[in-house]
């Protein structure tokens, strides 16, 4: 088909070219750190990771608090998690490239417009399929109270405890993240892990 249709081999070589680029420039990026470590835990795929300096922080959970405070009561983070140098990775969501996490919800409830954040909406039915689906553990499922209609159907409305997946959407109605922003060290960050750790940890070593 390449041969018969030109235009169409050039398209690909194209695309081909581009990709190629990409996966050099990330390489190169993480050339200075070690990419075992990257690979296995799954760094090489998250677009926006959640850091904590442990030199700065007092372990106050400020950040937590604030989280939970932004959304319903129930944070999006964990102060726990991987360690890179002085560097915790949080227990937070990674905002991969390629999210595993949104492939066959049955309402298509968990979704990316077109900014970064992963978003979890309120029809979701509280399957689990996609903290199943996230290899990294960073969404949860929790029970909220929310108005619903009475079983009698007489229009009243009542109480009742609906479970939904929950994760961080970088507190999309704020100008920053509320963890961030609540942090009085500023150890708490949101970076884009290539670009961080192989300035970082790449200068420390070379």
């Amino acid at each position: 088909m390449v041969k018969q249709f030109p235009e169409i081999r050039q398209m690909l070589t194209n695309v081909a070219r581009a990709r190629l680029e990409a996966n050099r420039e990330r390489v190169e990026k993480v050339s200075t750190i070690p990419l075992d470590d990257f690979l296995e835990r799954g760094l090489m795929e998250a677009q926006s990771l959640l850091l904590i300096d442990l030199e700065r922080c007092t372990r106050c959970d400020l950040c937590v608090r604030a989280c939970a405070a932004a959304h319903e009561g129930v944070t999006r983070l964990i102060r726990d998690g991987l360690r890179f140098d002085k560097y915790l990775v949080a227990t937070s969501c990674y905002s991969c490239r390629d999210p595993l996490c949104m492939v066959g919800c049955p309402v298509g409830a968990i979704r990316r417009r077109d900014s970064l954040e992963i978003m979890i909406e309120d029809w979701c039915i509280g399957c689990g399929l996609c903290a199943q689906q996230c290899p990294y553990g960073n969404i949860n499922m929790h029970s909220f109270t929310i108005k619903g209609d009475e079983a009698s159907g007489m229009g009243e409305r009542r109480a009742v405890v609906k479970q939904k997946a929950t994760t961080c959407d970088l507190s999309r109605e704020y100008s920053a993240p509320a963890c961030v922003v609540a942090c009085p060290h500023d150890a708490a960050m949101r970076v884009e892990p290539l670009k961080f750790f192989a300035k970082e940890l790449g200068t420390k070593k070379g």
